[in-house]
């Protein structure tokens, strides 16, 4: 029998009689090594038919491997190496985490990876319900898992690439009117957080962003708050709690600012400067421009939650409904707008990525921009304007039918 090229698989005759069928199957174990599927045979008619099926099953994409790597082992050990692979903020580690543990490993942890198929990824990201990111957040889980797997020939293809995503739903983004505004402001009359929430509400920043803030990140005579860090709360799935800390990144290079007050928070931020220092020094206690700009009731770091609450009960103390802290980076947005501030200057006070960034999430207020930008052309309107009516009609030189002009 002439020789084989690498990859064939070749047949050879046992001591016992039997023939063995050796057959690479072009993949390769966790550990590194080519694997193989072995076939015994009783003549060596039957061991060519068999080496000829495996080649075939070969050539059309199957795959004859036996190893019995579990999805879910191969996804918890992928997700475990993103940080050391690449620079993967704490929060995007513990949200990959817990997608994984709650809506992944129930419906394909146990299926061995090179049974996968796209029927059983559709039917788990369709069986998780909930937004469309929450669709979108799992699938670039499983999806960038499985293409380190055929990169490592672990398997042939990527069976999310058939995966069939639902339409992206409209997002109905709440914005507090003028009116529930200023209802806003005065329910914050005698509250403890008054002047942090008024900060969200005329700088725009995320909720994390605000509560690390440092003295030292506010200069009160320029007028401008320097963005550098951010609070973000990790879920420890060992010990089943979730605790705050403070990053040094925020959530993209463009999200690291300098934003730009108004004079009326400007003065606001002076006043409670000047009561806090006096606070601390009533009390003993010690003050610098490195202490926290707002300091729960005990004098820590505020509580992403506790804030959160905080926000609900003054909403419904101002009659306010459907409302949550975003509500007011979107309000401090439409304001902008409201007031004819040029995009690319919104777009660098919200710490987007770039001016398109801004447009996709404030295009309807853009139309509105538009159309009074475009109804300043009253002025040349009036040449095409028709003049008085004089009782004779307006004749239009209409050519004849099926003449060309």
């Amino acid at each position: 029998m002439s020789k084989r090229a690498n990859g064939e698989g070749n047949i050879r005759k046992r001591t016992d009689g039997r023939w063995l069928v050796t057959f690479p199957t072009g993949l390769y174990k966790e550990n590194g090594k080519r694997e193989y599927v072995y076939k015994y045979c009783n003549s060596q008619a039957e061991a060519a038919e068999a080496l000829r099926q495996l080649q075939s099953e070969k050539a059309m994409g199957g795959c004859a491997s036996k190893a019995v790597i579990k999805t879910g082992e191969w996804l918890e050990k992928w997700i475990e190496q993103r940080p050391q692979q690449k620079k993967l903020a704490t929060a995007t580690l513990s949200s990959y985490r817990t997608n994984f543990r709650l809506h992944i490993k129930p419906f394909i942890g146990e299926i061995p990876l090179k049974d996968l198929t796209t029927y059983h990824i559709q039917r788990m990201l369709d069986a998780i319900g909930g937004s469309w990111s929450t669709f979108v957040k799992n699938y670039n889980i499983v999806h960038g898992a499985l293409e380190v797997a055929v990169k490592k020939r672990i398997i042939f293809r990527n069976p999310c690439d058939d995966v069939v995503f639902p339409e992206e739903e409209e997002k109905q983004m709440r914005v507090l009117t003028q009116e529930e505004q200023q209802r806003f402001i005065k329910a914050l009359d005698g509250e403890y957080y008054r002047v942090m929430l008024l900060t969200y509400l005329y700088t725009g920043m995320r909720m994390g962003e605000g509560i690390p803030l440092l003295w030292r990140d506010i200069d009160l005579e320029q007028r401008s708050i320097r963005v550098n860090k951010k609070a973000i709360v990790c879920y420890d799935h060992n010990t089943h709690s979730a605790k705050q800390e403070v990053q040094d990144k925020c959530k993209t290079k463009s999200s690291k600012r300098t934003i730009v007050i108004t004079p009326g928070l400007a003065n606001i931020l002076r006043e409670y400067k000047q009561a806090v220092k006096k606070r601390a020094e009533d009390l003993g206690e010690a003050w610098s421009e490195d202490s926290l700009v707002f300091r729960n009731t005990r004098g820590n770091m505020v509580y992403s939650r506790n804030l959160q609450l905080v926000l609900y009960r003054i909403l419904e103390k101002a009659g306010i409904e459907g409302a949550t802290m975003h509500t007011l980076r979107h309000t401090y947005a439409t304001r902008c707008f409201e007031n004819e501030v040029e995009i690319k200057a919104i777009s660098e006070q919200l710490g987007h990525k770039d001016v398109k960034t801004t447009y996709n999430i404030y295009v309807h207020l853009l139309e509105d921009t538009k159309i009074k930008e475009i109804e300043k052309l009253e002025k040349i309107d009036r040449f095409i304007m028709p003049e008085p009516a004089t009782g004779d009609a307006v004749v239009i030189p209409f050519p004849e039918k099926g003449k060309a002009v």
